[in-house]
């Protein structure tokens, strides 16, 4: 069982970054942490509210989700994007080895998963979603228009260094989903 935050009381004050240390596969991640006064977590797992699909491509293991609708749910990704754009800025020599980096610097080193109103997020074809009356379909069976309701870990920041340069992603997973309509 994964312990989930519901996005109406999510803080976005209470997540904390870690230095980058190596993870498992040898790849460079700074690990969220969730913490408040009742409770401490590893990762930060969102339970989000109903959302729209846009698409699903399989082939790129891309869902897009319309947030138009969830208002709040949009600002609070939104607040946590400019969060650790913030924290990066001010931490520079600390994550990034840098000391004179501005925050449009910064801002433009994170692929982001929102944009505007569209949440893009990443899950496997083969991924299971639960429906209503307890049976089940694959990822590639989702339609445009669909309504899904899901849970997004974030487990961290993942810094990818090639010969173009430094980028950092927020890495995540998708560890329940369902489909609500």
């Amino acid at each position: 069982m994964l312990l989930t935050i519901p996005h109406q009381t999510l803080e976005i004050g209470n997540i904390h970054l870690t230095p980058f240390q190596p993870d498992k596969y040898g790849k460079s991640i700074a690990r969220m942490t969730y913490k408040d006064n009742s409770i401490e977590f590893q990762d930060v797992s969102i339970l989000t509210p109903p959302l729209r699909v846009n698409y699903y491509n399989p082939d790129s293991s891309r869902l897009s989700l319309d947030l138009s609708d969830q208002y709040n749910f949009q600002v609070k990704l939104n607040t946590l994007q400019e969060y650790l754009i913030s924290t990066f800025y001010t931490h520079q020599q600390s994550f990034l080895n840098h000391t004179n980096c501005t925050s449009h610097i910064i801002r433009d080193l994170f692929h982001f998963l929102l944009n505007d109103s569209n949440l893009t997020l990443y899950i496997f074809p083969r991924s299971i979603i639960k429906k209503k009356d307890g049976t089940e379909i694959k990822m590639s069976d989702l339609k445009e228009g669909d309504m899904i309701r899901c849970i997004i870990r974030f487990q961290g920041i993942l810094q990818i260094s090639n010969k173009y340069g430094t980028k950092l992603r927020l890495q995540h997973s998708i560890p329940a989903l369902w489909l609500i309509s």
